[in-house]
């Protein structure tokens, strides 16, 4: 799979490219009963807009978000780095006779191209209807002449592809629609550079069309609390066969074994944020714990097992607010959200409590003083998982919530409440006069 470095994370609707790439050559592979290898492939040639310090994340998404397994990085192909692989098939390309030069820049020769496919029996246009898995698409390049290398000497998209893909030995291209008008052009890039050997077979999927200017990445769904678990399960999901809502498909092999092997027909769609997170609280109820825990342990590292554990198993929320719960149990500071009723004797009852002198079970609003929050597990249970040298921190800090609003509710008092009966029915200020007393000769 071709991945450039030109920003920090995906934009969704190619993460879903990639995850739809890696399903369905599994797939095709179980079927098959052959093994199947996953290969990223660096397209960044272009060197004014490839950053090497995108390369760690963008890796992190595909191996920890989109769980696809891929080949070890030693393995992975950098087109910066293959310039010479590149030159080779361009000379390669001369020695045929399928060159031809265009302002000054090496170009293929469709024309040429398909009279020496001819001369051997083979038909350009059916060859590439052959290769289309479930698209129609132009049969022969929009152009007589296609540009392979940039002025600079290195290669383009075109030429650096097909060569990368004869060496990685591809047999399965996914891609968007908007790439379908490449398939001609590379089919016979491919044929004249591998010997006549028959093409990949290519398969497009509709775009996933971001709504508005700002575009998402994956990064900012993950740091509003999308679970990576959700993310999978929803850019697969129109690719999937029944779903049962108690057991939803959320690991890569899980999605392997629901992956239809006939693709709906369907065209662009938007990215429905509000379906992702409707969804996101559905897998949140199914997932299991332990990859609950991984996914909680990811965005709080550091934190404790033993409270990590304990909000997975006992708390089943989206990550937003698991991620919530965790802070407010381990952060030694935190912010408490305006009290509740009964918050002052809460209060007074935890602080008898942590000299074993309470009576009584905790009163609801305890879970107010313990995590600043007027929702979430009982107070009970919150009790045996808060650690005990957090206890004055909380009780400090929620004490100063207490002192805050009622010097608020004070305030408002005193704005609101009319200075004598006459002054209020009349609804004229009143106006008191002012006297200046001196003291001292």
């Amino acid at each position: 799979m071709g991945v450039s470095p030109n920003h920090a994370s995906f934009r969704a609707g190619v993460l879903r490219t990639h995850l739809l790439t890696a399903l369905l050559a599994h797939r095709a592979a179980q079927h098959l009963g052959v093994r199947t290898r996953v290969a990223v492939r660096w397209d960044d040639s272009d060197s004014l807009r490839s950053r090497d310090e995108h390369r760690p994340r963008l890796l992190r998404e595909l191996t920890q978000v989109a769980q696809i397994p891929v080949e070890e990085e030693q393995r992975v192909f950098r087109q910066s780095q293959r310039g010479d692989r590149y030159q080779q098939a361009l000379q390669r390309l001369d020695i045929q006779g399928l060159l031809v030069t265009r302002r000054g820049l090496p170009c293929l020769d469709v024309a040429a191209v398909d009279q020496l496919m001819a001369g051997q029996g083979v038909c350009p246009k059916a060859l590439t209807t052959s290769v289309a898995v479930n698209t129609t698409t132009a049969l022969c390049p929009a152009q007589e002449t296609v540009p392979l290398m940039r002025g600079d000497g290195r290669a383009l998209w075109h030429l650096a592809t097909v060569v990368d893909d004869i060496e990685q030995r591809t047999t399965l291209i996914v891609r968007g629609t908007d790439k379908r008008d490449a398939m001609p052009v590379q089919v016979r890039l491919y044929w004249a550079l591998n010997e006549g050997r028959c093409p990949p077979a290519h398969l497009f999927l509709p775009k996933l069309l971001e709504p508005g200017s700002v575009v998402p990445r994956i990064s900012g769904l993950l740091e509003q609390g999308v679970r990576p678990s959700t993310l999978r399960c929803f850019l697969a999901e129109p690719y999937l066969g029944q779903l049962q809502p108690a057991a939803l498909p959320v690991s890569f092999s899980a999605l392997v074994g629901q992956v239809r092997t006939v693709l709906p027909r369907h065209g662009d769609s938007l990215l429905d944020e509000r379906r992702l997170r409707s969804l996101d609280r559905k897998v949140s109820v199914t997932l299991t714990p332990e990859v609950a825990k991984q996914e909680l342990d990811d965005r709080c590292p550091g934190t404790s097992p033993r409270v990590t554990a304990w909000i997975t198993r006992c708390y089943p929320r989206p990550l937003s607010q698991q991620v919530r719960l965790c802070r407010a149990l381990t952060d030694i500071e935190i912010n408490h959200e305006p009290p509740p009723d009964q918050a002052e004797e809460a209060w007074w009852w935890l602080d008898a409590w942590s000299r074993d002198m309470a009576k009584g079970p905790p009163p609801h609003p305890v879970r107010w003083v313990l995590t600043g929050q007027r929702d979430g597990p009982a107070a009970s249970e919150l009790l045996e998982v808060l650690p005990q040298e957090l206890m004055d921190s909380r009780l400090a800090s929620a004490r100063q919530a207490l002192s805050r609003s009622s010097a608020a509710r004070r305030r408002s008092s005193v704005r609101s409440r009319p200075s004598n009966s006459s002054d209020s029915n009349s609804g004229s200020p009143t106006v008191r006069p002012v006297t200046a007393t001196r003291t001292g000769a």
